[in-house]
């Protein structure tokens, strides 16, 4: 089976890797696993919720969030169904995310609770062409146009058992030249990424990077609305890896002494705060004893968009972490 669009990637890794462990997140003092028949279960939810609403090949949907699972789901499951995806980064400023919605034609906004949601509520009014507007995590608001994340879940199991048909034969015909994702640049220039694009950039780095095999287990946090940020962690779905997703900066290296993983995601300006906070050192021990201890001792390999400069890549570099540099996810 060719994998050149979403669905046929999805369809492929859970029939051959159904039960296995996909993603696992913090569920309170406990960790939540979710297997790929889990993960395909609620992507098609998602899907069908959306096309019982009218979704539709080549529809968009704005995505403000950080790479929380909840994002990374919507997102398949709009690529799912041919849709195109307009990611923003968390906390875009309200007129923004309004902006981008009207500007796209977007009928549908998926958005984390954060400084922009607020702002974005009260201009309900101007935003023409949306249908709903889903937050996660849930916060209850009442209006007949927001939805939380789990009714969405909810609805959309009960859809699918009238629409599983009707999904299968949409989610097929979606061919690779289909547009997939929006992303709008400085002063509105927009640069275009279709299925096949996707598939393409995750097939080069893959060959080109063999350091996340079937056991191995990737983490990240990330907030920003570039290529890299977001289809950086699809990689874990092209490798049939493992990956813990963190719902907060705080939480990603709170947890990741507890996930122990052996590679990271991350941007370069992350990589540069990160050691500008180890640099002077702390108990004693060198910034490059710190910074293993910061990330698990186990991570040996970084995927990132751009490398840090020379004294954050050196320090890196001492404290056995190899950076690699990503250039096929570049706008």
């Amino acid at each position: 089976m060719s994998e050149n669009t979403i669905h046929l990637l999805l369809k492929s890794r859970v029939k051959e890797f159904g039960t296995r462990l996909l993603y696992q997140r913090r569920d309170g003092w406990s960790w939540k696993q979710i297997t790929w028949l889990d993960f395909d279960r609620k992507v098609k939810n998602i899907a069908s919720f959306l096309m019982d609403l009218g979704l539709g090949p080549g529809d968009r949907v704005v995505v403000a969030s950080s790479n929380r699972l909840e994002a990374i789901s919507a997102e398949i499951a709009v690529m799912l169904v041919g849709g195109v995806i307009v990611p923003l980064e968390m906390n875009a400023a309200s007129e923004a995310v309004t902006a981008a919605a009207n500007e796209t034609g977007a009928k549908f906004i998926f958005i984390e609770q954060g400084e922009s949601l607020d702002g974005v509520l009260n201009s309900i009014g101007l935003l023409h062409g949306v249908e709903r507007i889903i937050v996660f995590p849930d916060a209850h608001i009442k209006n007949e146009k927001v939805l939380d994340f789990k009714a969405v879940l909810k609805f959309g199991l009960m859809k699918r058992k009238k629409l599983e048909d009707e999904l299968t034969k949409v989610s097929g015909g979606v061919d690779p030249d289909s547009l997939a994702a929006v992303f709008i640049g400085a002063g509105g220039a927009a640069s275009e990424f279709t299925q096949g694009t996707i598939m393409d950039a995750l097939r080069t780095i893959s060959g080109k990077y063999h350091q996340l095999g079937t056991e191995d287990q990737s983490f990240s946090y990330m907030t920003a609305a570039s290529p890299f940020s977001k289809f950086i962690n699809y990689l874990t779905l092209y490798r049939a890896s493992r990956a813990a997703v963190a719902d907060s900066r705080k939480d990603f290296y709170m947890d990741v002494v507890e996930v122990m993983p052996t590679l990271l995601y991350e941007t370069g300006a992350d990589l540069e705060v990160i050691s500008g906070d180890l640099l002077s050192g702390k108990n004693g021990a060198s910034p490059a004893k710190n910074l293993r201890l910061e990330l698990g001792n186990r991570v040996g390999h970084i995927f990132v968009d751009r490398l840090p400069g020379e004294k954050t890549g050196r320090l890196f570099s001492e404290a056995g972490v190899t950076l690699h540099e990503i250039k096929e996810l570049s706008a």
